[in-house]
């Protein structure tokens, strides 16, 4: 409890700097104890003695813009934040027109928090509505930003509460933190009020399960090269729509590469590099600060964990196709689809029809119908047997149908084909 007596007859002998800074003491512990410490109770004499006429009912955080290195640079960090500390006494002291004017600098609390933020604390008329409230803020905050960054090398982005009574006006600090990191999505040198954030909703959860579905189905089939796009889409729409903050879509990627690895695990690649990575995602994700920053980062993660078995993979679908290619070569008369033989292998028939294609030189479909014209073509000069039976023992039951792959093969009819050779082996004999 202040003596009332007592501190105006010291301030008859202190200076004004000495006063200046008695004052902007008090301000700075009454801000600290109301965002950090306990409930603050019987302060009218303070606020009295000090000329703290309006009590702060909205928290303003603002921080410097950092990227790269700076970003996690604490020599940095620190120096910027003084330096906005230091601009905001400035501008308090300088009394200039404005926001100062209308609320007067009595009434606005200075401090540093945490690492990097600078807090203001000021009065918004609680009789407002919530809407004029946070109109009356954002212009308070527009102008505490152009002001700020006067002859700045760097920008500044500011968050903004909601309007609480003084002893509760943490909650407005901490909501202004939170609407702070929503320049993830907006980009630097942004003004952002709480009731603009969004945490998420059903529809941005059910996003997050379809791409996690999506994205496991797409590793399980060995199709490596579109996870990172299925990613990058993931991101797209939920940057696109903005409907969750930065800090839920942190939660939910990391959840994501949990279930990539242990699909990825599932198909033998190695636990113990598994873990390694994902250790290193979750102190690799508290450094992304940006939608396009985690663009980047994101796809060259589950990369990362897919290249674990694309060397083991590899050898396995060479395998299959060898064995695929004894299958038609043994069966080529049968009903043979591409599907059944995935099956057989536990592939999928995309992965395996891609695969075929770039290791045996030509389409599935093409190999196929290769083998059973080459076999089409041994019955044609060793037996008289008609088209359609030859058709028939070759695994074509339409004759026509065989006729036309047949001289799509090689250039003539079956029977082109027949009385072509049997006319040269004459002609040589």
């Amino acid at each position: 409890m202040i003596d009332v007596d007592l501190w105006s007859l010291s301030k008859t002998i202190i200076s004004s700097k000495h006063w200046q800074l008695i004052r902007e003491a008090v301000r700075r512990e009454l801000a600290f104890e109301a965002i950090f410490g306990n409930a603050i109770t019987d302060m009218d004499e303070s606020l009295s003695v000090f000329n703290i006429q309006l009590l702060p009912t909205v928290a303003i955080v603002i921080q410097a813009d950092n990227d790269g290195i700076a970003c996690f640079d604490n020599a940095i960090i620190k120096l910027q934040q003084k330096d906005i500390y230091n601009r905001v006494i400035r501008m308090l002291q300088q009394d200039v027109e404005g926001i100062i004017t209308v609320v007067g600098q009595e009434n606005i609390f200075a401090i540093t928090a945490g690492e990097r933020d600078v807090a203001l604390l000021l009065p918004v008329d609680l009789r407002e509505s919530q809407a004029d409230a946070k109109a009356m803020a954002k212009r308070y905050g527009r102008h505490i930003k152009a002001h700020l960054s006067k002859n700045l090398n760097y920008s500044i982005s500011l968050g903004i509460g909601q309007s609480y009574e003084f002893k509760n006006i943490r909650q407005s600090y901490f909501e202004a933190c939170a609407a702070l990191k929503y320049k993830f999505y907006q980009g630097d040198g942004v003004i952002v009020h709480y009731s603009e954030v969004s945490w998420g909703d059903r529809e941005s959860q059910q996003i997050f399960i379809d791409y996690e579905t999506k994205l496991l189905n797409t590793v399980r089939k060995g199709e490596w090269q579109f996870a990172a796009v299925v990613a990058a889409q993931m991101l797209d729409t939920i940057g696109g729509s903005r409907r969750v903050h930065p800090d839920v879509l942190k939660v939910r990627v990391l959840e994501l590469l949990t279930v990539v690895s242990r699909g990825v695990m599932e198909l033998g690649g190695d636990p113990d590099i598994l873990l390694d990575i994902k250790i290193r995602s979750g102190d690799e994700i508290g450094r992304v600060t940006t939608l396009t920053e985690m663009k980047a980062w994101l796809p060259d993660i589950i990369n990362e964990m897919c290249a674990l078995l694309k060397e083991k993979q590899q050898a396995a679908i060479v395998r299959a196709i060898t064995h695929a290619k004894q299958f038609i070569a043994e069966n080529y008369y049968l009903d043979i689809s591409l599907e059944d033989l995935a099956k057989r292998e536990y592939l999928s028939s995309s992965y395996l029809s891609r695969a075929f294609s770039e290791i045996v030189g030509t389409s599935f479909t093409d190999y196929l119908k290769a083998v059973r014209v080459n076999r089409a073509q041994a019955l044609l000069l060793s037996t008289d047997k008609g088209v359609a039976e030859i058709a028939a023992k070759v695994g074509y039951q339409d004759p026509n149908y065989f006729s036309r792959v047949f001289k799509l093969v090689t250039g003539k009819s079956p029977l082109q084909y027949r009385q072509g050779v049997i006319k040269t082996v004459k002609e040589a004999n």
